[in-house]
């Protein structure tokens, strides 16, 4: 079955993006958008059952920036495409679809200056470094 992409996916995606990395290089945004389309893709686990990339996106304690009482969640919801930033967030999201995958189909991310998170990343060595975020495509 292939997955039906929508518009407001898209959106969220983007806002995503935004709220985990807008501070970031446009290589590190496209990195976290294929973070976001490798759980969506995914067959095995907790991400199998999500039917939309929003699904995904917006799944409980996945992405901290999603989580009530975050600094970013406010940040995510007001921003508009009248923000430069998160203009390049969605055309990030627009290219985590047309390129190679960079993260070697990595499903958890961190920033490097958090450490390790002890949740899932312990005695878990990352596939890549892309800029201040370690990729792991090793975490079930």
């Amino acid at each position: 079955m292939t997955n039906k992409l929508l518009l407001a996916d898209l959106d969220i995606m983007a806002r995503t993006i935004y709220g985990e990395g807008r501070g970031e290089s446009q290589r590190q945004r496209i990195a976290i958008g294929h973070v976001l389309l490798n759980r969506w893709h995914s067959t095995t686990g907790q991400w199998a059952k999500d039917d939309t990339l929003a699904t995904t996106c917006l799944r409980p304690w996945q992405f901290s920036a999603w989580n009530a009482g975050d600094p970013n969640l406010d940040k995510m919801m007001d921003v508009t495409l009248n923000n430069a930033v998160f203009r390049r967030c969605m055309a990030a999201a627009l290219a985590a679809m047309d390129t190679t995958d960079p993260t070697m189909g990595a499903r958890h991310y961190h920033t490097v200056a958090m450490g390790w998170p002890r949740a899932w990343g312990a005695r878990k060595e990352p596939c890549v470094v892309i800029g201040k975020h370690a990729f792991y495509n090793n975490v079930r």
